[in-house]
This record gives C-alpha cells, sequence and structure tokens, in this order.
C-alpha cells in the first residue's frame, strides 16, 4: 500500500522532489527522490518507525520556537 506522494523543493538546491512512504507487509518503505539528483528508499520496521516519527516532530516543535 502506498501512501499518498509528498511534493516539496529542497530548500538546499531548490530541485524538486517527492516524499513517498509505502507499507510492505511488516515494514514501511521511505522513499526520498529529488528530479535531478536520484532516489533512496529505506525499509524499516516498527520500532524504527516510531523514532521517526518522534524525530519529525521534535524537528516540527523546534521550527515552531523559530516562526515565533
Amino acid at each position: 500500500m502506498s501512501i499518498a506522494p509528498i511534493k516539496f523543493v529542497d530548500r538546499g538546491s531548490g530541485d524538486e522532489g517527492v516524499v513517498l512512504v509505502r507499507v510492505l507487509e511488516d515494514s514501511v518503505g521511505l522513499a526520498l527522490s529529488l528530479r535531478k539528483n536520484g532516489d533512496i528508499e529505506v525499509v524499516f520496521g516498527s520500532e524504527e518507525l516510531d523514532q521517526v516519527i518522534v524525530a519529525l516532530q521534535t524537528a516540527r516543535r523546534t521550527l515552531l520556537t523559530h516562526e515565533g
């Protein structure tokens, strides 16, 4: 099962990018793709997924304090 892609512009390079999330039987695939600079996909389990979610939530809270 694939989750809706998230399109973005990379703030470092200006390149168009997309984040893809897909659910496999017992793991999750996370792909990052830049139009001009290639793709990478990592596949991990639920424990690592929880860690990624916590890290992203922490990053979001940090940005909120700077957006203020």
